[in-house]
């Protein structure tokens, strides 16, 4: 019997390949999580794109969000009750009128089986104006589309990457978030985010969970078990974070991120960024 969200809901993300279930961390938690990051930011202003990928690694904060009971209990509903962190990435935005995301689908660049589901946990109110997700509700179940990787500096994408066949946008369907709330998504759907033209940042963070069972795609990858128990061992061990940015800590995001942009940047034109193993900016 689902924990947290109902049957229709559960329906709904299998056939639609996307679900809004509402909040699932408090005013204060936002706050203090919003806090958290801010502070980050001050403290390591030449490191903050380090918090775009497997930054539980990195963060004792982040590892928080990441075995937020409620949070769990509707992955639970979606994947079943042994779970893995595969990454936490932050996706924030300045309103700059610039940065956005094309067209894409994330399983075309790393294809996770069975099923890889992500969610866009808002840390603030997400609009249109903010450049919210938009996604083609369905598009999950088709052969992913062939991608076109730019390296363009302002996407907010690991290469810049944007579908090059054309697809019917017509039933898109805008992601809008209240701060607290969670967009969840399977990484097969198609999706993007425009720019922000908003008079404030998006703050969002991509909680990205799978089941334990999962075959990662050619190279071994990592994650981090945060509920139930792990028989398959098909993937590394992240490592919690015990000090925020320590030098264990940093190690470990080195070693993590590595092994996920072998993954990720396969077959790619576009060099490996810091954050997926290349060298410092």
């Amino acid at each position: 019997m689902p924990k947290i969200l109902s049957e229709q809901q559960i329906e709904h993300f299998h056939s639609q390949g996307y679900l809004m279930p509402g909040a699932v961390l408090t005013a204060a938690e936002v706050a203090h999580y919003r806090s958290c990051l801010e502070s980050f930011e001050h403290t390591y202003p030449n490191d903050i794109k380090k918090l775009k990928s497997k930054s539980h690694v990195l963060c004792p904060w982040v590892g928080d969000i990441a075995r937020n009971s409620k949070i769990l209990d509707v992955y639970e509903d979606l994947i079943g009750p042994n779970i893995l962190c595969y990454s936490m990435a932050f996706r924030t935005k300045d309103p700059d009128g610039k940065t956005f995301a094309g067209w894409h689908q994330d399983g075309a660049a790393n294809p996770i089986k069975p099923i890889l589901v992500i969610g866009a946990l808002a840390l603030a109110d997400c609009t249109v104006a903010h450049g919210c997700l938009k996604v083609i509700p369905g598009s999950h179940k088709a052969t992913a589309l062939p991608h076109i990787d730019t390296g363009d500096p302002d996407s907010i994408l690991t290469r810049g990457q944007y579908i090059s066949d054309g697809f019917d946008e017509a039933d898109a369907v805008n992601i809008e978030l209240k701060a607290g709330e969670i967009g969840l998504f399977n990484a097969g759907i198609i999706h993007s985010s425009p720019v922000n033209t908003a008079n404030e940042r998006r703050l969002i963070v991509l909680v990205e969970m799978i089941p334990t069972h999962t075959e990662i795609r050619a190279h071994r990858d990592s994650a981090m078990l945060v509920r139930g128990v792990d028989d398959f061992h098909n993937v590394n061990v992240d490592p919690p974070a015990r000090v925020e940015f320590g030098p264990d800590e940093l190690a470990a995001w080195r070693q993590a991120t590595r092994q996920t942009g072998k993954n990720v940047f396969e077959g790619s034109p576009v060099a490996p960024t810091e954050v997926y193993g290349g060298p410092p900016a």
